[in-house]
Formats: structure tokens, C-alpha cells, sequence
């Protein structure tokens, strides 16, 4: 994610809106929150965040486990590279927000981690989208999000960044850098915000997503390899 901003909206989409609350009700559901300075965490750089994510054993089913086994990283965008969100930290409490794209980690109990949320975290992953998008159905093709599915495996072997996506044209940075040196040997970012079906992974629409989460479906789709990603 680079500098957010803000939807662009009807009258009528703005007035429904604002009736929404974050507000997370999965019935018999109960959740553990974290708080991000348990984990590397640096505002506007989603993508290093879910890296160090993907390594860490608190994230596995129980709070127990070893990295990586089903876990993903998810990329969130749009058709036109800004794709509202409700309940993120960098908005004020009740006021959306368009990220030009997200990244969050999808655990093997199916729980939603995403260090920028309002809404805490682990979330199931159903809850983390019916309310980070409660008004899906009010958004058209080119505002309606986007996912990529990656093997969190795959996303630790070749992800790199040297983060020149928040470089401002005169040498400074949008927001301040990460204090960790730079993930990677090469810039393998713009691999994953490829439009589908290009990039690495399983590019997935709204219904296809939540069809995936569907845990009586014996099949999920089969990620693609990164191509051309720098191996660390």
C-alpha cells in the first residue's frame, strides 16, 4: 500500500455508510486478540508485515504450530487500484478508506490477520470481509475487490522489495520505512499486483473467495508458481 484516499461515492452509497459499525458478532466464536507490537509491524508497508507474518508460529491453529503448512498471504486490489476498505486505522473511526492494494494472512484455522484493521485480530475470515466490505453489493466491476491467494511459503521464497513504490519523486519516502533492511535481493512486489490472471497464485473474485473458504469443499484451486521470481 503506498498513500491511501478516499472512495469516491453516490449520495445514497455515502448516507448507507455511515449507519455501519465495526462491529464483529461470530456467534460461539472466541477470539484472541493481539496486539501488533507482539509482531514486526510498520504502517503502510502491508506486504513486508505479511511477510514476517507468514513466519511466525503464534499464527498456527491453537497459537501453536510450525510456520508456513496452509497458510496464505492475500492481496486485496481492485480493477482501477483503489479498492475501499471500512474499519482501517489509517482512516478516522467510521470513515472509509481506498488502498491502491492490501495484504493480509490467512491462517490454517482460516482467521484473517491484518495488523491495519480497527476490527483486532484473528478474525475468521468471513468476518474480516463482511466487515471490511459491508457494502460489497453497492460496488460495481471496477470497485469491487480483488484477491490473490499465495502459499505463504512461496510469498517468503520470493517476495522482495526495495520499496521504491514509496519513493517520492524527489528521493523521500510517502511514510517512513520499516528500521529492518529491505526484504529480498530483487523487487518481486509488482508480481503480485499483476491484473489476473497474471502473477503467482490463485486469483480469486468475491464469490470465488468465499466459495474457497468453504470448508465442506474438498478441492481449492491450485496456485499458480511464481514466474521469474529472484529465489532468496
Amino acid at each position: 500500500m503506498t498513500v491511501p484516499g478516499r472512495p469516491r461515492w453516490t449520495s445514497v452509497q455515502i448516507a448507507w455508510v455511515k449507519g455501519l459499525e465495526c462491529n464483529v458478532s461470530s456467534p460461539g466464536f472466541k477470539r484472541v486478540m493481539h496486539e501488533r507490537r507482539q509482531f514486526r509491524y510498520q504502517p503502510f508497508y502491508c506486504e513486508e508485515n505479511a511477510w514476517w507474518l507468514c513466519g511466525e508460529p503464534t499464527l498456527a491453529a491453537g497459537g501453536e504450530g510450525e510456520p508456513g503448512g496452509g497458510r496464505q498471504v492475500l492481496f486485496v486490489s481492485n480493477r482501477i487500484g483503489r479498492c475501499p476498505f471500512a474499519c482501517q486505522r489509517a482512516a478516522p473511526p467510521g470513515r472509509l478508506l481506498s488502498w491502491d492494494y492490501h495484504c493480509v494472512v490467512l491462517d490454517e484455522a482460516a482467521r484473517i490477520w491484518d495488523p491495519d484493521t480497527r476490527l483486532g485480530m484473528p478474525l475468521p475470515a468471513r468476518d474480516w470481509l463482511q466487515q471490511t466490505f459491508p457494502f460489497i453489493r453497492l460496488l460495481g466491476p471496477a470497485l469491487a475487490p480483488k484477491f490473490r491467494l499465495v502459499p505463504a511459503d512461496d510469498y517468503r521464497r520470493h517476495f522482495g522489495s526495495d520499496r521504491r513504490h514509496m519513493r517520492t519523486r524527489d528521493g523521500g519516502w510517502h511514510h517512513p520505512p520499516p528500521p529492518w533492511p529491505p526484504i529480498g535481493n530483487s523487487h518481486t512486489l509488482p508480481q503480485y499486483l499483476q491484473p489476473p490472471p497474471d502473477g503467482p497464485g490463485t486469483c480469486l473474485d468475491w464469490h470465488g473467495l468465499m466459495r474457497w473458504l468453504e470448508p465442506e469443499l474438498p478441492a481449492k484451486p491450485s496456485p499458480k508458481p511464481p514466474v521469474g521470481a529472484a529465489a532468496r
